[in-house]
């Protein structure tokens, strides 16, 4: 014995989707950081068909720290009363404050669009999953947020060249009917048919890609001559299981495994909070034959082109070599290129030798010399001096700028009230409340509410029709009685979303804006109004009148949406539209954009009849973004 206390090692669970490929290598990126760190006793779901125990990962495990792709919240719940360390590697789903590590799907949009932009092709589409439907609430069935964060990045880089990109999600489906797949083909294949050609499609990731190319395969559309596909995930069960080969954006799963993995370790030794969300960048475009196409006419520049991008990354190609490849002079081919790319050749070599060169330099395991030497530059300084002309930036000050977003620029998330922001339901709330006030014998006038009780909590307009009819007031009744009145109005007329709403909800989730919701209504009325209008999957962070000590205008129901959404009042803005409502958000700390006509005390940053009527520059200022926003 030498004395030294046994090892304690700690109790990690890692739980990934057997649907899903990516679990390896998030693993592999975990045992990396146990490896330089910390050793840990790691437990995995597993079915060995009777060869092992089987284990169960879900509220009941205990143990030290979880790695999840998603969770319930339910189950979060738990682990947070536990007082377990969680990490969650998806977009989706329910965090309750956990932090989460997931790609960068802004930059995996931008790449997307930089790849197919390089085939030439004049046209360009995007198509998602709008919403995915799963029997297992661990897997977060409903609207698909990293689908509108992908397109966020690919319309971004598309609008710097003036396009806008066709946009099609797919409706959602239950996936464990038997006859689903052929629903979402044969919608796949309406949208593909209906594409002008030649196309560049970015699929949001690889299973669906796949889809594609089978449909495209039925329709006899020629891939990659009529329609260029790219994926994400480099999943190889999908891109090699159809004909051609589908090209893709690999996951950065290994680096997601490592700093999930340094989280829960920073968790579980009582360090600082991490942040609430965390992107990996994605470092490569696996190209295949799906893509594999240039869309050019002229069929001998087309071939130059095409020597380029294939050489040029790895040779220091000379302008004089493309003369030796083809019967034309230097003055016709640089005149053509003109006339095709826009740019001579030079120009594109040093383009394309510089979209390598940035590939290379985000793997800080590469030296300068390294990376030269790869590229045939004759020296690591002759590479600073190439990348500095091109850029005006060092290699060593872009490998040291991480790509985030500046802190503060952008709002961090958006609040929004309900009632009359949202859709109209003020209306159907003041027949309930009359129709139940008169059942007492009482009178509520439509100046009355609108002008008094608009904007308080159920318990409040309660409280003070109670008043209004002293004695005789019976609120147990009334309050059966406007309920059972409200829901058989909403259930004969489904609400009609305001203008502006989801035009709105689709732009905040491409730009990454979290989405809540602080409203002066009981928890179930707001479930039923948001099912009602088909907006329930927009909001999974709800803030109810009924959770809360006093609803508005005091700021609780405020603060709890914030608490839930994990940011700071001060970086987020709320839309309201009652005075009441206005002086809660303005109580929290948060910002407000006023869409009312009626007089609200207190600065707002914009005050508008809908949310319709705020132009693209408006928007830009009120959010804090430099990208074009489509005005609804």
């Amino acid at each position: 014995m030498n004395g030294k206390p046994p090892l304690i090692r700690r109790s990690v669970a890692m739980r990934h989707p057997v649907w899903s490929s990516y679990g390896p290598l998030v693993m592999a990126g975990v045992v990396d950081f146990m490896r330089e760190e910390d050793p840990w006793r790691l437990a995995t779901e597993n079915d060995s068909y009777g060869e092992m125990e089987a284990v169960k990962i879900d509220r009941e495990w205990h143990g030290d720290g979880l790695i999840l792709f998603r969770a319930t919240e339910d189950e979060l719940a738990e682990f947070r009363r536990r007082g377990q360390a969680v990490v969650l590697t998806s977009t989706e789903g329910p965090d309750l404050g956990f932090p989460r590590v997931v790609p960068d799907n802004q930059q995996i949009g931008r790449v997307a669009a930089e790849h197919l932009i390089e085939c030439s092709v004049p046209h360009f589409a995007f198509l998602a999953r709008g919403e995915t439907f799963y029997r297992e609430e661990q897997f977060a069935p409903g609207l698909r947020r990293y689908a509108r964060e992908r397109l966020g990045g690919f319309r971004s880089k598309l609008a710097e060249y003036a396009i806008e990109p066709t946009v099609h999600y797919l409706k959602g489906r239950p996936l464990w009917k038997d006859q689903t797949w052929r629903e979402v083909e044969t919608e796949v294949m309406a949208f593909l048919d209906l594409l002008p050609r030649p196309c560049g499609l970015f699929v949001v990731d690889d299973s669906l890609g796949a889809v594609v190319l089978r449909a495209a395969d039925r329709l006899g559309i020629r891939v990659p001559g009529e329609l260029a596909v790219i994926g994400f995930g480099d999943d190889p069960s999908y891109c090699f299981a159809t004909f051609p080969a589908l090209s893709s954006i690999a996951y950065p799963g290994r680096e997601i495994g490592k700093q999930a993995a340094a989280m829960l370790w920073q968790q579980m030794n009582g360090g600082a909070p991490p942040p609430v969300r965390t992107e990996v960048a994605v470092q490569t475009v696996v190209a295949r034959e799906s893509s594999d196409t240039l869309a050019i006419e002229d069929e001998e520049i087309r071939d130059l082109v095409r020597f380029i991008r294939r050489q040029a990354p790895h040779e220091a190609l000379r302008v004089a070599e493309l003369a030796e490849r083809t019967t034309l002079s230097m003055t016709t081919i640089k005149a053509r290129f003109a006339t095709v790319l826009g740019h001579g050749p030079k120009q594109e070599i040093q383009r394309v030798r510089l979209r390598h060169l940035r590939h290379l330099l985000m793997d800080h395991r590469l030296s300068l010399a390294e990376i030269a030497r790869q590229m045939q530059f004759g020296t690591a300084h002759e590479l600073s001096r190439f990348f500095l002309a091109e850029t005006g930036q060092r290699p060593t000050d872009f490998r040291g700028k991480p790509e985030t977003a500046t802190p503060g620029k952008v709002v961090s998330a958006v609040i929004f009230d309900m009632d009359g922001t949202l859709f109209d339901t003020e209306p159907v709330y003041f027949e309930a409340y009359r129709h139940a006030f008169a059942a007492q014998g009482g009178e509520l006038s439509r100046e009355v509410y609108f002008s008094k009780l608009m904007g308080l909590s159920n318990a409040a307009i309660e409280t003070a029709l109670g008043a209004m009819a002293q004695d005789r007031f019976d609120v147990r009744k009334f309050r059966k009685g406007w309920k059972a009145k409200w829901r058989a109005l909403l259930a004969a007329n489904p609400l009609e979303v305001l203008p502006g709403v989801r035009e709105l909800l689709e732009r905040l989730m491409e730009d990454r804006i979290r989405i809540g919701l602080a409203s002066s209504s009981d928890r179930e009325d707001i479930e039923l109004s948001l099912e009602s209008a088909g907006l329930a999957s927009h909001f999974p962070v709800r803030a109810a009148g009924d959770e809360v000590p006093e609803g508005k205008p005091a700021p609780d129901v405020y603060l709890l949406a914030c608490q839930r959404l994990g940011v700071d009042p001060k970086d987020c803005i709320a839309i309201e539209d009652s005075p009441h409502g206005v002086a809660a958000a303005q109580a929290a700390g948060i910002r407000v954009l006023a869409i009312t006509t009626a007089a609200v005390e207190g600065p707002c940053l914009r005050k508008a009849n809908t949310l319709a009527e705020l132009g693209e520059g408006e928007w830009k200022e009120i959010l804090g973004t430099t990208r074009p926003i489509r005005v609804p």
